[in-house]
């Protein structure tokens, strides 16, 4: 049977860990025998200083299917998701997907169904604030803001055709897209440590010529336990430096994925 692999960056969740992983326990049977898919969860704990490590480690010895990754010390977003593309391509052989969220309970695990149902003749899956029927409840004016300049700078100099939602971290991914491109960038896949790690991871995606689609959801910031790690003033700044360092990494680089 093939296996979809969670992967859950964490830094700080000891709010959120147990909610999120029992959400995605309750998908065991659906995702079994509506797609004959065998569910693996993997949290990367990225050298937290609450009970993270703690619940994590419970979490093991509750659920066979669940697994704790330990970063001695934290060393960002990126690392974290780079820490868990790795583990599952290396170990993890009957991996038909990767779905990557945030671990902080605003994303709903649910809407993997839709995903998947998308995942014909397509690369990558994003959860995307801007489809028609997405919501976003409960999150910051500033943060938003800054959402919709974002979504603003990337369409114009990044241009992914049928993305509109460059930054959710909410995706499936098709595991054999990410092993190509792997092959492609080695280990510079993913060099950005922070939140803008996932445009860079989608951008590489799109060069190697992956294919994008994009369902709608809804984002539930007001159940978000904990604060926001996200500093964004600093993420804007990188954005900014992020697009024009990839625009420029395109050249010279083939499209590798099959239609």
């Amino acid at each position: 049977m093939n296996e979809i692999s969670v992967v859950l960056p964490a830094y700080n969740e000891e709010e959120n860990i147990q909610k999120l992983v029992k959400r995605w326990q309750q998908l065991c049977k659906d995702l079994k025998y509506k797609y004959e898919l065998s569910l693996n969860i993997f949290v990367i704990d990225d050298g937290s200083k609450d009970k993270t490590e703690v619940i994590g480690r419970e979490l093991e010895r509750k659920y066979d299917n669940f697994y704790l990754i330990k970063h001695d010390k934290n060393k960002g977003l990126g690392e974290a998701i780079n820490t868990g593309i790795k583990y599952v391509m290396e170990k993890r052989s009957d991996s038909k997907y990767v779905c990557i969220m945030d671990c902080d309970n605003t994303q709903d695990p649910r809407y993997v169904f839709s995903m998947i149902e998308k995942m014909e003749k397509t690369d990558v899956v994003i959860a995307s604030r801007y489809q028609k029927g997405s919501c976003v409840k409960g999150v910051p004016f500033f943060r938003l803001t800054a959402s919709y300049g974002a979504r603003f700078v990337y369409t114009i100099f990044l241009g992914v055709k049928n993305v509109r939602d460059y930054t959710c971290g909410y995706r499936l991914y098709r595991t054999s897209a990410l092993k190509t491109a792997f092959k492609v960038f080695g280990e510079s896949f993913i060099e950005e440590s922070g939140f803008t790690c996932m445009v860079e991871l989608l951008y590489k995606l799109n060069i190697c010529g992956a294919v994008f689609k994009e369902v709608p959801f809804t984002l539930r910031y007001d159940f978000k336990g904990g604060v926001s790690k996200m500093k964004v003033l600093i993420t804007a700044i990188n954005s900014v430096k992020l697009t024009l360092r990839l625009k420029k990494i395109r050249k010279g680089v083939e499209p590798v994925l099959e239609d």
